[in-house]
């Protein structure tokens, strides 16, 4: 493999293997391998059962959607797209709700990620990206989950 190959592959120093989902004073942890195994086998681990007692059956089912779905994009041109003020405004805007570990904007931190993942030549899906975070977990502004259905209906055609 050449350096360059390498280079372009490397995984961060950091990749994010918890989700922390945060609700004003209350936070609680799900490991992004539940995840995973939810949306490759439709097992609800005990770990994500806790999460998902509170979703009905329609929403699983978008969940599942959602984790599975494969975008093939570019990523010089997924790059180069989140530097124009319409990618810098969807990533600010997503940054509110997937923020860092010390609850600042993620929005580098999703750039990153999202470059990172697209870098994959088979394509990449939202667990991929998640695994690209450069931090050791991310948090979910869960009082704001919402717009993330907002952002990928918004930029779907993007990615």
């Amino acid at each position: 493999m050449s350096l360059l190959a390498e280079i372009t592959y490397a995984k961060p120093g950091y990749s994010a293997d918890t989700i922390k989902l945060v609700y004003g004073p209350f936070n609680c942890s799900l490991s992004v391998d539940a995840l995973e195994t939810y949306a490759n086998t439709g097992e609800i681990t005990q770990e994500l059962r806790l999460y998902t007692k509170f979703l009905d059956e329609d929403t699983l089912v978008q969940l599942r959607d959602w984790l599975q779905k494969r975008f093939n994009s570019n990523h010089v041109k997924l790059s180069n797209f989140t530097h124009t003020p319409k990618g810098e405004k969807l990533l600010k805007e997503l940054g509110q709700v997937v923020q860092t570990h010390s609850e600042r904007n993620g929005f580098y931190a999703l750039r990153s990620a999202l470059v990172e993942a697209a870098a994959q030549p088979e394509g990449w899906t939202i667990i991929d990206a998640i695994r690209q975070f450069p931090t050791d977990s991310l948090q979910i502004n869960t009082k704001d989950l919402f717009q993330l259905k907002d952002f990928w209906q918004e930029s779907s055609q993007t990615f």
